[in-house]
């Protein structure tokens, strides 16, 4: 006689609801050390923003400027001579973003999970991976570029170096760049260390090794009792503090090379390159529209009924932002491009 087995007779359902397991989130990053530029709406989508050239500056140049005081002498009963402001401005337009998701009244009502409230969760999610790729844009097209161990792109040879930090920080100097983090004195305990004035860097999570080869380098957890700029900050060298994360941009074979080198490579023939963002205050800023400078989220249920959608069918969650980035002072702003060591 046949005994009932598993599949004998078959399950009507024969599974066990797990449980929702976690997913990749993204982390915004760059987006602490930019400027917000509230603006007012119904007055057009385009942001034209002015600055005052120093004297003796250009506007091609305006973060330099050279005079001498003998140049600024009155001589008795002389007018000085007259002189004229040099005007910079830089515009921006902003721009819409979103993203939308839909679902079946079916779903809704004998669906077993709550898939509209993921799918506002996965637009929160998305919306903010989005808007720092925008941030992150508009700091590729920094025009104060280094390249480590080369001159351009295409011979970009060398992972992070001390020297790559110390002419970046040379010429944010030279351009007047203020510091974005004041000097910080070490906690009263052992291994702790004292924090100088220091500008902000963002690369790739890859870059992270070499970072900690530096001479000199001092580690998140060696700063005592003192907060640091981003939970995803990792150290400091001189007076840049790096933060990372994996959204950060790379360039797939990009650079020089790679026989005889330790350089990583995707092809295995030329290194992948990546991009360091190193800044001082105020190198840009985003747009932000009174009202609406946060995320609008909607929900549209299919019991709103409406003659595109009469017996109730589909529903919609959807997400939407207006922002544009803008680098407001490139002298304030180092674009490097590197490369990793392989690990092998």
């Amino acid at each position: 006689m046949a005994s009932a087995t598993y599949s004998s007779p078959a399950q009507r359902i024969g599974r066990i609801k797990g449980q929702i397991l976690q997913h990749a989130i993204h982390t915004s990053t760059v987006e602490i050390s930019g400027e917000v530029y509230a603006q007012p709406v119904k007055q057009g989508d385009t942001v034209t923003f002015r600055q005052v050239v120093p004297f003796g500056a250009t506007a091609a140049n305006p973060n330099t400027f050279s005079t001498t005081a003998a140049a600024h002498l009155i001589q008795e009963g002389s007018t000085p001579p007259v002189d004229s402001l040099v005007i910079l401005d830089t515009t921006v337009q902003v721009q819409k973003f979103g993203a939308l998701y839909g679902y079946t009244e079916k779903e809704e009502s004998l669906g077993e999970d709550d898939v509209p409230s993921w799918m506002r969760e996965q637009l929160g999610e998305r919306m903010g991976l989005v808007r720092e790729l925008i941030y992150v844009g508009a700091l590729q097209g920094g025009t104060s570029r280094f390249y480590s161990g080369g001159t351009t792109r295409l011979t970009t040879d060398e992972p992070v170096t001390l020297n790559l930090v110390n002419r970046v920080t040379r010429s944010l100097a030279a351009n007047h760049g203020k510091f974005i983090r004041a000097a910080v004195s070490s906690a009263n305990k052992f291994g702790a260390v004292s924090l100088q004035k220091t500008y902000l860097a963002f690369g790739n999570t890859d870059l992270q090794q070499d970072i900690e080869a530096i001479p000199g380098y001092k580690a998140r957890s060696d700063y005592g009792s003192m907060e640091v700029a981003h939970e995803m900050e990792i150290g400091c060298v001189g007076s840049v503090r790096f933060i990372l994360s994996p959204d950060m941009p790379k360039i797939i074979d990009a650079g020089a090379a790679v026989a005889g080198t330790s350089n990583l490579s995707t092809s295995g023939t030329s290194a992948d390159v990546y991009q360091l963002f190193v800044m001082a205050k105020d190198a840009w800023g985003h747009t932000a529209f009174r009202g609406l400078n946060a995320f609008k989220f909607n929900n549209i249920k299919p019991s709103q009924i409406d003659k595109s959608d009469p017996t109730g069918e589909r529903g919609y969650c959807s997400a939407t932002f207006y922002d544009a980035a803008v680098v407001t002072n490139a002298g304030w702003l180092s674009v490097c491009e590197v490369t990793v060591s392989a690990l092998v």
